[in-house]
């Protein structure tokens, strides 16, 4: 695997490479570190997986002010760029759906396939702002001796997924990427992907309904 610092618009993006042939381009869900792919890219070997800490996660730089979705979708174009990757397969899951989504409306002739999990068009929220500001407002204390009820609660995953390295721990990353969808959707646009589209979603996932 090889990792690097790429500067675009004078942020600096942590971007990882791994295997060789067909490129796939990889987008994490909410506060989703690189390693989170992990597993996955152990069994797509065939494939130049292609993934990041998008602003303000992991070691990718922090922006002054949020960014819209569309500015996201634009450095992912600028770095591509960069890495003379002129064509990408995309695979976005959740957070990471939404942005793919949105860089395949805004640059359709660099989508080759677009691959959509547990995502949303963006008229219902992926995740309920109350529910992070809630996880990240509680003392550490009160968090413990709370009762975790479902184990599929966004405060149980977000909790897992830090004590797991998966997440950031930073609250300020949340916040950027929420502010990232709010107002957005891609509802009236969707016609517009022309792209052979695979959807996956789960009968169970407690985040995203079927």
């Amino acid at each position: 695997m090889t990792t690097r610092k790429l500067t675009i618009e004078d942020l600096q993006l942590n971007v990882s490479i791994r295997g060789q042939g067909s490129p796939l381009l990889l987008l994490n869900g909410l506060g989703g570190l690189i390693r989170t792919f992990d597993p996955l890219r152990e069994e797509l070997m065939d494939y130049r997986t292609i993934t990041l800490d998008v602003p303000g996660v992991g070691k990718s730089q922090m922006p002054h002010w949020p960014m819209r979705l569309p500015r996201h979708a634009d450095l992912i174009a600028e770095m591509l760029k960069q890495l003379g990757i002129d064509q990408v397969d995309v695979f976005g899951l959740s957070w990471g759906g939404a942005l793919a989504q949105e860089f395949a409306l805004r640059y359709p002739s660099r989508v080759r396939r677009l691959i959509l999990a547990a995502t949303s068009a963006g008229p219902a929220m992926l995740v309920k702002p109350a529910d992070i500001l809630d996880f990240f407002g509680r003392s550490k204390s009160a968090r413990l001796r709370k009762q975790e009820g479902s184990r599929n609660s966004i405060q149980t995953l977000l909790r897992l997924g830090m004590v797991n390295g998966m997440l950031t721990v930073n609250p300020r990353t949340y916040y950027h990427q929420l502010t990232a969808l709010v107002g957005w959707t891609s509802l009236l646009r969707l016609f517009r992907l022309r792209q052979p589209t695979l959807i996956l979603t789960g009968d169970r996932d407690t985040l995203v309904r079927l």
